[in-house]
Formats: structure tokens, sequence, C-alpha cells
């Protein structure tokens, strides 16, 4: 699908994790005045943390006519910048946030439950991002993901308006997915199409989805752990 991995040029990043905060973070790309993109990862209240350089596993880029994009990427003080080779239209991040496990009542550390004696629950965290820049039939687009959100139209959406999304796992429509505009935006979940409806507020919106499934019969965790963000702009009618 053109992923362009970059894993050698984010060595420069510093290290380190929120213990216990394996299930309350996400990826983002936030746009630079320069035509870059800035990788962010953070959790509750839009804190950002840094990130070892192996957890960010690819960066994409498509055109309005789903045509992927090289992407160029380089280490700055700030963190990460990303720049696709030409006009995007779509840009897709996947993060693997790595094995946390810990006791039912203690807190969670970064590492499986077969290296950290005496934990009694894990959680795999995987973390998927896309940032709608210009709408079209790029919008509507499967990329692939493991799990995705994908817009129903491929309209630009309208401050206040209902906006459908369906919502994938490998693929296939999945229900009982919640979502929300925001951290603190009133949670839907999606029906057995895949499909839910959410209003978007004027300018920047992130739709963020959370899907948590059991996991039998590995010894590194107990369940698995999806959450994507959808960033878009809505414009006023």
């Amino acid at each position: 699908m053109g992923v362009c991995v970059i894993r050698a040029a984010l060595c420069g990043l510093g290290l380190g994790l929120m213990l216990g905060a394996a299930q309350a973070h996400n990826v983002w790309l936030m746009p630079e005045a320069d035509g870059s993109y800035l990788v962010q990862f953070g959790g509750h209240q839009g804190r950002l943390e840094a990130y070892p350089a192996e957890k960010l596993t690819s960066v994409a880029a498509y055109d309005t006519r789903a045509h992927p994009i090289a992407v160029q990427s380089r280490t700055t003080a700030q963190g990460v910048k990303v720049r696709p080779e030409g006009k995007a239209a779509l840009l897709v991040a996947a993060f693997d946030n790595g094995y946390f496990s810990g006791t039912d009542a203690g807190p969670l550390v970064n590492r499986p439950m077969n290296e950290n004696p005496g934990a009694t629950r894990g959680v795999r965290a995987l973390k998927f991002h896309k940032s709608v820049i210009e709408w079209g039939y790029v919008a509507r687009m499967v990329v692939g993901q493991p799990f995705e959100i994908v817009a129903a139209r491929a309209d630009h959406p309208h401050a206040g308006a209902p906006m459908r999304v369906r919502v994938l796992k490998d693929g296939r429509p999945v229900a009982g997915v919640r979502l929300s505009i925001g951290e603190h935006g009133i949670p839907v979940h999606t029906g057995k199409d895949g499909t839910a409806t959410v209003t978007p507020a004027q300018g920047r919106n992130e739709l963020m989805a959370i899907l948590r499934l059991p996991v039998t019969g590995d010894p590194r965790t107990t369940s698995l752990s999806y959450e994507y963000l959808y960033a878009f702009e809505a414009h006023a009618h």
C-alpha cells in the first residue's frame, strides 16, 4: 500500500513512557507551517510524551487519486517531522506501543507478562492514525490497516451536520466499537454493519475509536487494545 517505514530517522528520539498508561494514548500527525507534519504521541488532556523510535512503525501518504506518495522524515528538536514528496490528500500512521502487564490492583509496566513475575493481566497496545487533508475518493479508501476508520462519504464534512463512518477490523465491519469526537466527546458505538454517526465541530476534529479484545493462549498478554485517532477539518455551513 505504499507504506514508507521510517525507523532509521527516528533514532534520535528520547525514551520514556508513563507506566500504566498503555491504554490511554494515541499517535497523530500535526501540520507544520513549512508543509511537513510533526509525529506526536500522547494521552489524556493532550499531554505529549517521548517514545522509543521503533514503536513508530510506518507513515504513508496518498494523493487525491489514492496513489501512494513517498514520505521523507527527519528528526528535529521538537521530534520527528515527515514530509510527503508531493501534495498529500491522506496521511496514515501506525504505532506499536508494545506489551504492558501487572497485577489486578497494581499499575502496568512496559513488559509482557512472561517477563514480569507475578503479573496477572496484560495488554498489547496498537495505535493507528489518519489525517484527511483533502476530501474525495481517497477519504473513503480502505488502506488496509488492521484497525481502521473510513469515511462513509467522500464529500467534506460540515460542522454540526451528522457524519457517518465505518470501522473495520482486518478489513471487515466490526460492531460495538466506541467512538467519540475528542477525549471528552459524547460516545457512540458502531452497529452490526460497522457504522456509526458522529457530529463534528467547526475546525479540527479528532475522532477517537477504541476496541479491546480478550486474548487466550498467549503467555505475554490477556488482551489486545486497538486505538485510533482520525483527524479532519469540518467547515461551517
